[in-house]
């Protein structure tokens, strides 16, 4: 491992080893999908989730104490197919939307007024993404993403001011994240908002319940810091990649390999009853 950024420990191998963290029911299993699952690929439609983790998934999706949900960046019918699991509830687009195991979706009810300024932006981008080689821009319908992965270096310094002139005359806001800027309507809504509806949800207010988090984004750290300040016993993982970073989270596992791995330890753990 090359060396966990400040403030964190390197995730033990054994998930045992967190002793009583993991050991309560429900345990409740939220995961970010690109990056870590999913190692990061060029481009949004090339990810893919190793079969290795896939199984991790399913079998920690079949235990009778455990609950598992995907917090994501990307729309929650995307994410959701992307990891190719029949039953998982999925935040999607950092928690504007809601996707329940029985399919129906529900979309924050803020999100509608701006659907004109989005599209806006959205059409301006594309002008701009057009003069930028292997640029793209990704309309996620409640949120906007332009990547710059495969476009030369410098990208994201000439991009960067262009979108963000083009959101703030919209009222919209402009998050970044890997090789990639985020426009979103300014509502009160991120990954922390929707970790914790979304931990909620799947019982981790319970009496003795567990819950962790992993994920390898800025995006993220909004998860992992209201997760503890909600549940200071929480389990947050930092999923490391091609850029070291700080991170307010825990521990931090060696890449999405990793934590495939852990995850698979996880579920073979001994089950402890549950639903």
């Amino acid at each position: 491992m090359s060396g966990a950024p400040s403030g964190a420990r390197a995730l033990p191998s054994d998930p045992a080893a967190l002793g009583g963290r993991l050991a309560g029911v429900p345990l409740v299993v939220l995961l970010d999908v690109d990056g870590t699952l999913a190692p990061i690929a060029p481009r949004p439609e090339d990810a893919r989730v190793p079969e290795a983790t896939v199984a991790a998934l399913r079998a920690l999706a079949a235990r009778r104490d455990t609950h598992v949900g995907l917090i994501s960046g990307r729309g929650a019918a995307d994410a959701s197919r992307l990891v190719g699991i029949e039953g998982l509830w999925a935040a999607g687009n950092h928690g504007l939307e809601t996707l329940s195991p029985d399919g129906a979706l529900r979309v924050h009810e803020g999100v509608r007024p701006w659907s004109a300024a989005l599209a806006s932006v959205r059409d301006r981008a594309r002008e701009i993404v057009a003069r930028t080689p292997g640029a793209l821009v990704e309309d996620k319908g409640a949120t906007l993403s332009i990547h710059y992965r495969l476009a030369p270096e410098g990208a994201a310094e000439r991009l960067a001011p262009e979108v963000e002139s083009l959101a703030a005359a919209e009222g919209l806001r402009v998050t970044h994240g890997r090789k990639v800027i985020e426009v979103r309507p300014p509502i009160a809504v991120d990954k922390g908002t929707a970790v914790l509806a979304l931990a909620r949800e799947l019982g981790a207010e319970a009496a003795g319940a567990s819950i962790l988090f992993a994920g390898d984004d800025a995006t993220d750290e909004d998860a992992m810091r209201a997760l503890r300040a909600w549940r200071p016993g929480a389990v947050t993982i930092h999923v490391e990649g091609e850029e070291r970073r700080e991170t307010v989270a825990e521990f931090v596992a060696d890449g999405p390999r990793a934590l495939s791995k852990w995850l698979a330890a996880l579920a073979a753990m001994p089950e402890r009853g549950g639903r």
